[in-house]
Order: C-alpha cells, then sequence, then structure tokens
C-alpha cells in the first residue's frame, strides 16, 4: 500500500476489520479470523522481488479480494460506507442467486462485497 495509516483507518473503520499486529511497514487485519496482511509498496517490492516477480504497479493486483456479508443489507451498508469514505463504489446488484457490488480501496484494488445466500 502507499499509505500504510490511510489503509488501516479504512478498513478499520469501513471494513470493520481489528488491528492484530502492526509495525512501522506491515499491519494485520483480523477479519474474524480470516487474516488481511498489508505491506509499504516498498516492502512488499523488495519481498515479490526476491522471490522472482515484478511488483504490480499500483491499482493492479494478481488476485480478487472478496468479503462475503451476512445479508443484502450489509453489503448495501458497507458500499455506503466505503462511499462515504472516499472510494469509487459501484452499485450492488444481483447476479445468479448472489448480490454483490465492488469498491475500490485508498489504493486503487478493487474489493468485491458479495452475499451469496441472497436469492432476489
Amino acid at each position: 500500500v502507499d499509505d500504510l495509516k490511510k489503509s488501516i483507518a479504512f478498513y478499520r473503520d469501513v471494513m470493520g476489520f481489528a488491528v492484530d499486529d502492526q509495525d512501522d511497514t506491515q499491519v494485520t487485519l483480523d477479519a474474524d479470523g480470516v487474516y488481511l496482511v498489508l505491506l509499504e509498496r516498498s516492502e512488499f517490492g523488495v519481498y515479490v522481488e526476491s522471490v522472482g516477480h515484478r511488483p504490480a504497479s499500483r491499482g493492479n493486483a494478481e488476485v480478487l479480494l472478496s468479503y462475503f456479508t451476512e445479508s443484502k443489507g450489509e453489503v448495501d451498508s458497507l458500499l455506503s460506507k466505503a462511499k462515504g469514505a472516499g472510494a469509487a463504489t459501484s452499485p450492488a446488484e444481483d447476479d445468479e442467486g448472489s448480490y454483490s457490488g465492488y469498491f475500490t480501496d485508498p489504493d486503487g484494488i478493487r474489493f468485491q462485497l458479495e452475499n451469496k445466500d441472497y436469492h432476489g
């Protein structure tokens, strides 16, 4: 990430993730037993280069981050909170038995919010 403090605030305040461990260059966030580790971009670049890869540029990622919600209302609520925190969002919609929407986090990474139990 480009700004660790901004990312911590975003994931803590918007998504409700708890800070489990943190130092000057990384944070581990607890999302109900699933952990999200964020590193400053320069530190992550050192790591990926050490295993023979090139770091992705801002806004690019090799994964899709998805968060499965308990309800359709939680999708809408989290999208609203993300938008209120300055994130770009797309409206949630029904799609083949699920209800999902997307936002872009402070570092330009696309994040999916999905409720698979919704049958609209």
